[in-house]
């Protein structure tokens, strides 16, 4: 299960399609985002009962988890509302706990922001910011992982910001991969260092020379690291 980020789309993991040969992938659009046309109820918790839903109308009992950015969180509650089913975490480019002034700080921005730009302005501004290497052709693909709809986007961001994984990281019993990118922006890496701190079971790989996008600036690099670590 490959759980996208916030504002972007399932086709963001296109990247990682190579993975199929030895997976059987199941890649949603988050609620209110992509092709999704259900906007009510948008929060880190409901993401979570929708993905569980769809596993269980499928049949999966069990499942490896991987979540970018947002989609890490979505994956850390998934783990807390029914354990039992995750196989295995990858927590990439993301955090466990955003102390609630700064998130909210953070957010309130984000959204002015976005109220004051056209789509494709936000788009390019977003998709820059979450780059290392600000090269043209990386930020022209960057731009086609994200679909920003405002108001799905500021629940989103808000209901993510509200999240403390913390307390429950020490009692992970399932093996899990924490990946950090060098020079995150988006979330850096304090945020990351954060959650290994309080999950020492964890594996944890920082990618040099790396942004927030992994799965687009070290793709090589990072399905051999998911190929590697769900074997």
């Amino acid at each position: 299960m490959l759980i996208h980020g916030l504002g972007s789309i399932k086709e963001s993991w296109e990247n990682q399609y190579e993975l199929s040969s030895n997976y059987r992938l199941i890649i949603p659009d988050l609620r209110g985002h992509g092709e999704s046309e259900e906007y009510d109820n948008i929060s880190i918790s409901v993401f979570a009962q929708d993905i569980l839903s769809l596993l269980a109308s499928l049949g999966i009992e069990k499942a490896h988890f991987c979540g970018l950015s947002m989609g890490g969180l979505v994956v850390q509650e998934i783990y807390c509302q029914n354990n039992n089913i995750v196989q295995s975490m990858v927590l990439s480019n993301t955090f466990s706990y955003a102390p609630t002034y700064l998130g909210q700080l953070t957010v309130m921005k984000g959204a002015s922001n976005l109220h004051s730009s056209t789509s494709d302005e936000y788009t390019t501004y977003t998709a820059e910011k979450c780059l290392y290497r600000k090269e043209p052709n990386l930020i022209h693909a960057a731009k086609k992982m994200f679909l920003i709809k405002k108001m799905p986007y500021i629940a989103s961001s808000f209901s993510a910001i509200k999240s403390n994984y913390l307390p429950i990281l020490p009692f992970v019993r399932v093996p899990t991969l924490i990946i950090g990118g060098q020079y995150d922006e988006v979330n850096p890496l304090f945020s990351v260092l954060q959650t290994k701190w309080f999950m020492p079971q964890a594996e944890l790989v920082i990618l040099g020379n790396c942004g927030h996008l992994p799965i687009l600036e070290k793709t090589q690099e990072y399905n051999r690291l998911l190929t590697r670590f769900f074997a």
